[in-house]
Order: structure tokens, then C-alpha cells, then sequence
């Protein structure tokens, strides 16, 4: 999608969600493993400084 402004984002977040929902359910459904756990979650890093910035 050639997506400009907000709603058009929106909309093709949604769509790109539905996407991804589907594959992961799907590849779930092939090797009865989930794929989101708790061994698979990265906690969210400390920010980092752009480089030569202090």
C-alpha cells in the first residue's frame, strides 16, 4: 500500500497485523511450538546515544 496521512497508516497497519497474525498462528499450527513465550521475549533495552552524542 501507498499509504499517506493517518488513516491510509491505519488502515494498513491493520491489514499488515491481520498478515502477521495469520503466519504466526499458522507456523504455530506446523510445529505445535508457540512462537511468542517467555523464553522468546527480549525485554526492551536501556536507550542508547546516537554516536558522539554524550
Amino acid at each position: 500500500m501507498k499509504a499517506t496521512g493517518m488513516n491510509e497508516n491505519e488502515d494498513a497497519a491493520i491489514t499488515g497485523g491481520g498478515i502477521a497474525k495469520k503466519a504466526r498462528l499458522e507456523l504455530e499450527g506446523k510445529t505445535g511450538k508457540k512462537v511468542v513465550s517467555a523464553e522468546s521475549y527480549l525485554p526492551p533495552s536501556k536507550k542508547k546515544l546516537a554516536k558522539g552524542k554524550e
